[in-house]
């Protein structure tokens, strides 16, 4: 009976005085520098010539190409690739993005345009910050249409930039 006794007495001391464990851990929080896209100069495909449809092309570096050379005229009047400065977190990677978009012209004419982007010799649609301003160039894809209406086409396009 002692010996009952006993082992009941330890059951209930052991349980009686448990002791509670813990630990600590340190919280920390690093704010990233805001990524920031600010506008330089638009994207000018310059003067064409509709005749039987083609495509033009105006690289990131600003040099325009013709699908159809009959499309090519003298007076190229203002051609350009489109600029913008971005500012991200030095080593942080971020997304570029730049949706198609239509031009608008005389008579409800439209035409599409497609985009493509660079930024420090990267042309896949994602960066590195580096903590200064880095030059985004845009160039683009126009789609002219056989017998297209003359006159100005003009768009707006939206571009994007996301941490990643």
């Amino acid at each position: 009976m002692k010996k009952i006794t006993f082992i009941l007495l330890a059951l209930i001391a052991g349980t009686a005085f448990g002791q509670d464990a813990s630990a600590t851990a340190t919280v920390n929080a690093h704010i990233v520098e805001v990524i920031t896209i600010q506008e330089g100069t638009d994207l000018n495909f310059g003067n064409i010539v509709a005749s039987t449809g083609g495509a033009v092309r105006v690289n990131t570096e600003g040099t325009r190409t013709f699908s159809n050379p009959d499309m090519k005229v003298a007076n190229t009047g203002t051609v350009s690739a489109a600029s913008f400065e971005v500012t991200a977190a030095e080593f942080f990677s971020y997304s570029i993005s730049i949706p198609s978009i239509v031009l608008n012209g005389p008579e409800t004419s439209t035409m599409d345009v497609s985009f493509t982007s660079e930024i420090d010799g990267n042309t896949d649609g994602i960066a590195e910050g580096t903590g200064a301003p880095q030059t985004l160039n845009v160039g683009g894809l126009l789609t002219v249409a056989s017998g297209q209406v003359s006159g100005d086409y003009t768009g707006e396009v939206t571009v994007t930039v996301a941490y990643e």
